[in-house]
């Protein structure tokens, strides 16, 4: 990506005073990081000839452990278990369909890019939601935007967004740069999306390599949108780099030298068993020889177990073994100390990375011992949640405003998070039932919680005890008719019917009751 070359685009074509944040250097360096090739690290010269000076170019063995770490936070904060409701039926078919996978979000294999989304914020600082019509329809005269066909969503890495205007770290105005090949070629196309009297229009165009606007390459689409279509994803933290900047800083920004020091761990660890095999020095005289004159080892394992040490004895011997320690345990207890150490800079706790024993730690362990992942994760999650909702809602917007469907932009729409990390499941909901028995809380308070369901759904879908119908009865709240329909469920009206005016037939007047 030339960052450079497209704000320089825009500047031309827009007369915008756009600055270059310094950020992407830094983008760039924990990107090598990622991909476990930093230069000067991973592949260095070691001298491996004292006599001529001799140097041998080698590879250290590496952990890629930025990635893992990234891949560990989005787990913890998108996965399976998230939920986005949308109290508003249509809306919620239009976005997900039926069964939350479907709709525009199924069309875009939203769930899956949307994890690997905030895994990238996690490594690059920030990362971006952009929200297009497929097929675009605008008018000629003004560029103003009528229909499409679809929606799609686009997920950018920190190094493809340019914030333009912002203020308080929330981006206003912001230019998407993507890579595009033809023809052999490579170029940038440019998305910039600003604001015109309060409502969003969208600049396209395409640079070739020199940072030249194509011809016939530019568009400009005025969307008629009060709100983005776009939304960015920034871990949570001070940017040391660009302090008013709205992108963020990776999650090993500053601890570097942790990384080394882990991957310095493990290339000792792998080094010390390569190094580490067993030789047997034999005299020349206990090789057998081929028929063409050749040494043959005793074993079919000779040619990495046996050495020619010519005619020479060792220490008086005809053999001598060479068995150099591993290094187990140290170097064991050198790794574990630096994971702690990557553990407790990227938020997780000392603790995290623990494989002694075998065994997976229970949810109250966890707690106990991840309060630094607890805190960090409710942190963090404000930021996803925001996002969430921003995507959900441009997509609504389109969907009324463009596309003409049934949907509601201003409908309220929740994110339900995981909190498993936290909590074990089944432990919480034999809590809540427990609360539920004792009264201290609601039955449908417990369909909120556990299943998403509105206050108004869960109250519909939980069925009443008989304890609560007898008082209702006695209130007179509840009917001879809907406490049979509870005790004979399978009754019909005729027979209910006829079973309650045969009760009421022969029920005992108070005059017979008093004269008893």
């Amino acid at each position: 990506m030339n960052q450079k070359q497209a704000v320089e685009a825009i500047s031309k074509l827009t007369g915008r005073d756009i600055v270059v944040s310094p950020m992407y250097g830094k983008i760039n360096e924990w990107r090598e990081w990622l991909e476990g090739n930093v230069k000067g690290f991973h592949e260095y010269y070691q001298k491996t000839n004292l006599s001529n000076n001799h140097f041998t170019k080698l590879k250290r063995h590496k952990t890629n452990m930025l990635l893992k770490g990234s891949e560990d936070w989005a787990s913890i904060l998108l996965n399976e278990k998230t939920q986005i409701i949308i109290e508003d039926e249509p809306s919620q078919r239009f976005v997900m369909g039926d069964d939350q996978i479907s709709g525009v979000f199924g069309e875009n294999d939203f769930w899956r890019c949307a994890n690997e989304n905030i895994a990238t914020s996690r490594w690059s600082g920030t990362a971006a939601f952009e929200v297009f019509v497929r097929d675009m329809v605008v008018t000629e005269a003004d560029g103003r935007l009528i229909s499409g066909d679809g929606i799609g969503i686009n997920y950018l890495s920190a190094d493809q967004i340019i914030p333009v205007t912002y203020d308080n770290g929330i981006a206003r105005e912001v230019a998407f740069i993507s890579d595009l090949t033809r023809n052999g070629k490579t170029f940038q196309q440019v998305s910039f999306h600003y604001l015109e009297f309060g409502l969003y229009t969208i600049l396209q165009f395409t640079i070739d390599d020199n940072g030249k606007v194509l011809p016939d390459s530019q568009s400009t689409i005025r969307t008629g949108s009060p709100m983005p279509w776009f939304s960015l994803i920034r871990k949570s933290g001070v940017n040391v780099h660009d302090y008013n900047s709205p992108l963020g800083v990776s999650i090993i920004d500053g601890n570097e030298d942790v990384l080394r020091g882990l991957d310095y761990a493990f290339d000792n660890f792998v080094t010390d068993f390569k190094l580490g095999r067993k030789m047997v020095l034999m005299n020349r005289s206990m090789f057998a020889q081929d028929d063409d004159g050749s040494l043959v080892s005793p074993q079919e394992a000779g040619a990495q177990l046996f050495i020619n040490a010519g005619d020479k004895l060792l220490n008086g011997e005809l053999y001598q073994e060479y068995n150099p320690s591993l290094r187990v345990q140290e170097n064991s207890e050198a790794l574990q100390k630096m994971l702690d150490m990557f553990s407790f800079k990227i938020g997780f706790g000392t603790k995290h990375y623990q494989f002694q024993g075998g065994t997976i730690q229970t949810a109250t362990e966890y707690t106990g011992e991840k309060q630094d992942l607890v805190q960090n994760a409710a942190k963090e999650m404000i930021c996803v949640e925001k996002a969430l909702k921003e995507v959900t809602r441009a997509i609504l917007w389109i969907g009324r405003n463009v596309l003409g469907v049934d949907c509601n932009p201003d409908a309220k729409i929740t994110i339900i998070a995981d909190d498993s990390y936290i909590i074990d499941q089944d432990s919480e909901r034999k809590r809540w039932q427990e609360e539920i028995k004792a009264g201290i809380r609601q039955r449908y308070e417990y369909r909120m919680k556990f299943y998403g369901e509105t206050e108004e759904e869960a109250k519909r879908n939980v069925k009443p005890t008989i304890a609560e119908l007898l008082e209702g009865k006695a209130q007179g709240v509840v009917s001879d008719r809907e406490l049979r329909q509870y005790l004979f469920p399978l009754e019909s009206d005729e027979e209910a019917e006829r079973a309650l005016a045969e009760i009421k037939a022969n029920e005992p007047t108070t005059e017979q009751l008093l004269g008893e």
